[in-house]
């Protein structure tokens, strides 16, 4: 095949002209680097169009919608089986994204328009690399990079309990326990929506497993377009970060960081490309809402472990600065690669201050201790870390796997930034639960990122803090005077509710079966259910604190049941201070 190469393409507008972030050496050498890798597709090419060219392809031929003369990159598609990249919106859909991103970024960080990206597909890799340099001739075209396949971020380690009866593994579950050690989610489990009520997430991914019993969501009728047949290793994968952060509550097994989160599954097959997916995903639900992406690339330079993430790729960091300028919060991977994301071949596409997605960063610590894991990224460029080492889930089944049966399989040692990124993912759903419960608002991902950066151990190995869930929860006031000792109780058992306020003052508790949100003008609303709402008692506080156990009755009819409480704080003459509500449900 002939390629028309060295075409004299030029924009005919001089105003479209675009100021470009790398020159086209580097631009060239970068995709070279990236054609290398052993993960790509050698015959697909992703090519971005110019900036206010308004390329879109009609009948297979490209048309201007802003009248610039596509003519000089026309016989460059008509080489070649060419479509949109991104198919998860029309046009114009993609149209009023850009614009929203655009008036929400700043000048100099944002997103090319999602409209221009296409996908060409050739005969051959030889053939695509022929094109690549044709179109790397013509001034129309900004990016071109072959197409990823993206990998699992996990390290290999060295619906009702279906029969036999499946063990708690809760007491396992080091990550869940204070800071420093854990994220402090137990004690953060209490506050009514930190358990994710209120937000949704999506979670794009390769495959999972449907019906594993410990994790209900995780059914076909939650997924965002076709549902993909299951392979072990990657199908394990999905259903162990599944259950991280949304495992159920269920008195056995484990239980997810944000186990009341609605969540939706779209796996990249079935969406294309991970950058149509993460585009499906953020159009499929509202601002505020969390994306988790725990995919890798494989670039390769620096042998089979140069593992890097995924945003390296220009059309992945545009859909991903599209949904975070639209106001989504996305949670990805630093990567497996164990190497800085400062490092000078990688063109600063990890420096913040030359270019910046909005994603949030995670890298893996040593499990427990705060050292960076083996194989975690680090840099300037990562916002913190999680447990990337002797983690809980479900799948796999080196912990527990009765009769082979994948819906009841459970590891202790799952590993990689893949149990790190839906950890801190379940993190920033119980963050944004209680700010919607308890502060009737939505966290913005700079004030997450804050929360991150200010919250929590920091390592010694760039890789940021581990988060402090509880400690975070604090500074934004979702925990203002009341708490409980426990998130769950048992039939039979007992829960402490702990009153705090000022020495001398005193307060109302009150308690319901259901949660609500009611306004009487206060400082904050009422999240208890009036139909069921009872007045537990009067508690003075002479040093500052009051308790009240709540005894469970030895009824097995409860089992299931959360039990919500809020107080009214009094003291002197100051108006009555409505504190935040709690949760404890009884197992």
């Amino acid at each position: 095949m002939r390629l028309p190469l060295r075409l004299p393409c030029t924009l005919a507008l001089a105003t479209l002209a675009v100021a470009q972030a790398y020159d086209r050496a580097e631009l060239r050498a970068h995709a070279a680097t990236v054609a290398r890798s052993p993960a790509v597709h050698g015959d697909r090419l992703c090519v971005k169009l110019a900036e206010g060219c308004g390329a879109e392809l009609r009948d297979g031929r490209l048309v201007s919608r802003t009248g610039v003369d596509l003519s000089a990159v026309q016989p460059l598609f008509a080489a070649a089986a060419a479509e949109p990249l991104f198919t998860a919106l029309s046009w114009e859909e993609l149209d009023a994204w850009h614009r929203r991103a655009c008036a929400a970024l700043p000048p100099g960080n944002r997103p090319g328009h999602l409209g221009l990206w296409f996908r060409l597909v050739l005969p051959s890799a030889a053939a695509a690399d022929e094109l690549t340099d044709a179109l790397f001739a013509c001034d129309l075209v900004e990016h071109v990079h072959k197409e990823p396949q993206p990998a699992l971020a996990s390290v290999r380690p060295v619906a009702g309990d279906l029969p036999p009866p499946t063990p708690s593994f809760t007491a396992m579950q080091g990550s869940h326990e204070p800071s420093p050690t854990g994220y402090g989610v137990w004690r953060a489990q209490t506050v009514y929506g930190a358990r994710g009520q209120g937000v949704s997430m999506r979670m794009v991914e390769d495959q999972w497993f449907l019906d594993h019993e410990d994790v209900s969501k995780l059914v076909a009728a939650n997924f965002l377009g076709a549902v993909p047949t299951p392979t072990w290793q990657a199908a394990t994968h999905g259903v162990a970060g599944t259950s991280i952060f949304c495992a159920d509550r269920n008195g056995y097994g484990l239980t997810g960081v944000a186990d009341e989160v609605e969540v939706k599954f779209l796996a990249v097959a079935s969406h294309g490309i991970p950058a149509n997916a993460l585009l499906a995903a953020g159009a499929s639900c509202q601002p505020g809402d969390v994306h988790l992406l725990v995919l890798m690339f494989l670039l390769g330079q620096l042998g089979i472990d140069d593992w890097v993430p995924l945003e390296l790729l220009q059309s992945v960091f545009d859909a991903t600065l599209t949904l975070t300028g639209n106001g989504r919060i996305v949670v990805t991977t630093a990567a497996n690669g164990g190497r800085s994301l400062d490092d000078p071949r990688l063109l600063r596409r990890f420096d913040r201050g030359f270019r910046d997605s909005g994603a949030i960063m995670i890298s893996a610590s040593e499990g427990s201790q705060l050292a960076r894991a083996s194989f975690g990224n680090f840099g300037s460029r990562v916002d913190g870390n999680g447990w990337g080492r002797g983690v809980v889930a479900c799948g796999q089944g080196s912990l527990f796997f009765p009769n082979q049966d994948q819906r009841q399989a459970y590891t202790a040692n799952y590993t990689g930034t893949s149990p790190a990124v839906p950890g801190v993912a379940g993190v920033v759903a119980s963050l944004q639960g209680a700010a919607r419960a308890q502060l009737d608002r939505s966290l913005t991902t700079a004030e997450i990122l804050n929360l991150l950066h200010t919250h929590g151990p920091l390592s010694p190995d760039a890789i940021g803090r581990r988060p402090d869930l509880v400690a975070m929860l604090q500074a934004i006031g979702a925990i203002d005077g009341l708490e409980a000792d426990v998130p769950d109780t048992v039939i039979g058992g007992t829960a402490t509710i702990v009153l705090r306020g000022a020495p001398g003052s005193a307060g109302f508790l009150f308690a319901s079966f259901t949660p609500g949100s009611t306004s009487f003008g206060l400082n904050r609303r009422i999240l208890l259910g009036l139909s069921t709402l009872q007045t537990i008692g009067f508690l003075p506080m002479p040093s500052g604190a009051a308790n009240w156990t709540l005894q469970v009755p030895n009824d097995p009819s409860l089992h299931g049941v959360s039990l919500y409480f809020q107080a009214g704080r009094l003291a002197g003459t100051a108006p009555i201070h409505v504190t935040n509500s709690v949760q404890v449900t009884i197992l």
